[in-house]
């Protein structure tokens, strides 16, 4: 059964033209609102500066008596909802005196799951030219691989300002490490297997399918807990591309995902690599999922989950903040963290599990309002084709 009825051409070209001028003029004021006022965090790294001055990016933490305490520099650098900035201080002797995440993208529980509070007292007190920015060292401390890197980045970043304007001082800027690690290799292993099953007979094509899922389940859900989520393509739409060096599974991800959709009219990523697909399967290969919808309940529903990303997409974009698109329950499955709503949400999609066939990828999944709309694309360009060959 379709999602939807086939629009017109002329309609059809209407309202993908009002989306993207709408979603476009949302992201453009979201780049260019205001940024962040900095003179708080100056004072929490310095807490005894009653002023401060400013001259080419870097700040000055005085005393009443305009006696010098040391020196405050921003450094941003790319996470993976954007950019994200922290600030350092540095004191007159040349040692850190504190840094604070000034402005992320990331999930709104980034700072708790992260604790990168932890990372930033190990560097208090030490020489900023002796700093430890040991990848796999940072990452121990937070706790937060995908951001340890925009973390030390940022802090580097900070760092190396300061040193080359008040301590005319040239520091080298370490490269972050290439990733492609199991999560990748897994990746590539599952959409190569959803593309075989595509050639396949019925029974080996659903054998493997369950195989892959679960393999997802495992390794890209509770292990990694990298699912495709919605606030990632909000982060593209917003313009921010995070380097393919550390973030090699996310365009995996989305290549896979649009690749498979324009070649073979359907998501290898929703069938064979989404681990809260397969926590769906499973849970209803113990219920049963013999319930059906009324067809007027599922248009209903649909046109909802429609209406919820386009305004969850738009919220993000035009706040800077692509990590707020993000509503889906995979971070309470896979981390157990999560607000209110993805709790209810995912209680829900278990008890619906049961009787219904995956009822979020079906009703609520916003991946498949993407899939849809290139589903629709590739319709056209097949219909355009083909009004071109009889011509």
């Amino acid at each position: 059964m379709a999602e939807t009825r086939r629009q017109t051409p002329k309609a059809a070209l209407f309202k993908y033209l009002s989306i993207i001028v709408v979603l476009s003029a949302a992201a453009v004021y979201g780049r260019f609102r205001s940024g962040p006022v900095l003179e708080p965090y100056v004072h929490e790294v310095f807490p005894e500066a009653a002023r401060m001055e400013v001259s080419d990016g870097i700040y000055a933490a005085l005393t009443e008596q305009g006696k010098l305490l040391g020196w405050a520099g921003v450094g941003s650098a790319s996470g993976y909802g954007g950019p994200l900035l922290v600030i350092v201080g540095i004191d007159t002797e040349g040692h850190v005196v504190g840094a604070r995440v000034v402005e992320h993208r990331e999930t709104p529980l980034f700072l708790r799951m992260a604790r990168v509070s932890r990372f930033f007292a190990s560097l208090t007190g030490r020489s900023f030219d002796r700093i430890d920015y040991d990848y796999e060292h940072v990452v121990g401390v937070t706790g937060a691989s995908r951001s340890a890197g925009a973390i030390t980045a940022g802090v580097r970043a900070a760092v190396m300002k300061i040193a080359a304007r008040k301590f005319s001082i040239q520091l080298s800027s370490p490269e972050r490490p290439f990733e492609f690690g199991i999560l990748e290799i897994t990746l590539l292993v599952l959409f190569t297997i959803g593309i075989a099953s595509q050639y396949l007979g019925s029974s080996v094509s659903e054998l493997l399918r369950w195989a892959s899922q679960i393999v997802g389940l495992l390794i890209i859900g509770f292990w990694k807990n990298s699912p495709l989520t919605i606030a990632k393509i909000t982060a593209l739409l917003a313009g921010y591309f995070p380097g393919l060096r550390w973030s090699v599974s996310l365009y995996l991800l989305i290549t896979g995902f649009v690749l498979t959709v324009m070649i073979f009219g359907t998501s290898i990523y929703c069938s064979h690599v989404c681990p809260f697909g397969a926590v769906q399967r499973c849970i209803g290969a113990v219920g049963g999922r013999s319930a059906r919808l009324p067809t007027r309940s599922v248009r209903l529903l649909r046109g909802l989950r429609n209406f919820i990303v386009f305004f969850a997409v738009f919220s993000a974009l035009i706040v800077s903040k692509p990590a707020l698109a993000s509503y889906e329950p995979f971070a309470v499955v896979f981390a157990l963290k999560g607000s209110l709503l993805q709790w209810f949400l995912l209680l829900i999609v278990i008890l619906a599990s049961l009787v219904i066939n995956r009822p979020w990828c079906r009703l609520f999944c916003p991946m498949r309002v993407c899939e849809r709309v290139l589903q629709d694309a590739r319709q056209r360009g097949i219909d355009y084709w083909k009004a071109r060959r009889h011509d």
